[in-house]
């Protein structure tokens, strides 16, 4: 299982059904100690890669925030704030209230809202599991760079062993949440390439257990598009596993000239697949930015996919979000020939290649990057003096 599609694959309905007689109206009541003034957005999560803004609000000086909403279903939305931060919720009706510190805002409390405290829960359980294989990941590498082939080789299993328990743990959340927007959102988590088989089964199980919602048909159309697409891709799909060479990438830049990626070996790589018109990739730019300028200087560099087909607003986002590091693109969308090599199913998406070209970890988003970054640099640091 690769969680690419984490926390950022979060995908939005593309319409509310505030005019319906039937809607249920629910207030999002919220409370952030410390938070600095700022405009408070409520979007809503679906399964057909739209986001949609409910609500938006300014902040009082306290951290104080109302926010209004109204859907026909329970639905999926997430707390927009600066600084690239969110806060899931799993709405359906009534008053809802939020507290949090915004130095720890992942640690935030719910009231009012069963369906969001359920995805509380599972969203700590999914970062403690983040936070290990991580850890692991550097493990493993600094095991790689010492040459340790009995410990790796046992270090590998384990890694398999946790892989193969953490998808199940997943697949098992999305098969028995009570509500629907939970249970999509787990199922959107997962690798339509490696998980096809359960994800179809998901798929035609949604009917049954939420009989005629929107978010039922919308799913059902994402996995049919996704699962065409991972038909051509999975060939591709054992070669971009973690602690495998990373296959090639030779791609034009913005000029015409291609760039190959193995003219960026032996640097900190980070394989970033994006696009000018996805709403998630550029909220997470930001992130990389800020990585890319902390270690830009300690042999860690980016080199940017864009699944784009319009040359013109492919150089616009460029510069719009600061993107001062390596870009290619063959401008074919989700054809892209490095899209279906890297088998990527959403985006945004990321692979962190080591200096020797060997894949480290996959999809680091917001300070993960940053920490999986400063491990190395410690690790290599440690290394040093150690020698």
């Amino acid at each position: 299982m690769r969680t690419k599609h984490l926390l950022l694959l979060f995908i939005a309905l593309s319409g509310l059904a505030a005019c319906s007689t039937n809607n249920n109206k629910f207030v999002v009541i919220g409370d952030i100690s410390g938070m600095p003034v700022q405009t408070v957005v409520l979007e809503q999560l679906g399964a057909n890669d739209i986001v949609a803004v409910v609500d938006s609000v300014r902040s009082k000086e306290d951290g104080h925030f109302e926010l209004s909403g109204a859907g026909a279903e329970p639905g999926l939305y997430r707390l927009h704030f600066s600084d690239n931060k969110f806060v899931l919720l799993s709405l359906d009706k009534g008053n809802i209230k939020l507290n949090a510190d915004w130095n720890s805002l992942e640690n935030y409390t719910v009231s009012g809202s069963s369906g969001s405290e359920h995805l509380r829960l599972f969203l700590r359980f999914f970062r403690e599991k983040v936070r290990d294989f991580n850890t692991m990941n550097i493990v493993l590498d600094t095991l790689r760079a010492r040459g340790n082939d009995s410990l790796l080789a046992l270090a590998q299993k384990n890694y398999q062993e946790m892989n193969q328990d953490f998808t199940r743990l997943i697949e098992n959340y999305a098969d028995t949440a009570p509500y629907e927007p939970n249970a999509v959102f787990a199922a959107r988590i997962l690798n339509p390439a490696s998980e096809g088989v359960f994800l179809s089964e998901f798929s035609q199980s949604l009917n049954k257990r939420f009989p005629g919602t929107k978010m039922t048909r919308e799913f059902q159309e994402y996995f049919s598009k996704v699962n065409l697409r991972s038909g051509s891709n999975a060939p591709h799909a054992q070669y971009a596993e973690t602690g495998a060479v990373a296959p090639e990438v030779n791609l034009p830049g913005p000029d015409g000239k291609p760039v190959a990626l193995s003219s960026l070996r032996g640097k900190y790589v980070l394989l970033d697949f994006w696009a000018s018109w996805c709403g998630p990739c550029r909220g997470e730019n930001p992130n990389v930015v800020e990585a890319f300028k902390k270690y830009k200087d300690k042999n860690f560099t980016v080199y940017g996919v864009s699944l784009d087909h319009n040359k013109e607003k492919w150089e616009e986002a460029i510069k719009e979000d600061g993107l001062t590091w390596t870009h290619v693109s063959d401008l074919k969308g989700w054809s892209s020939e490095a899209a279906v090599t890297y088998s990527i199913q959403s985006i945004p998406s990321n692979v962190l290649i080591g200096p020797d070209g060997k894949i480290i970890a996959r999809n680091l988003r917001g300070e993960q990057l940053q920490e999986m970054l400063e491990n190395i640099m410690a690790t290599q640091a440690a290394e040093k003096v150690t020698q």
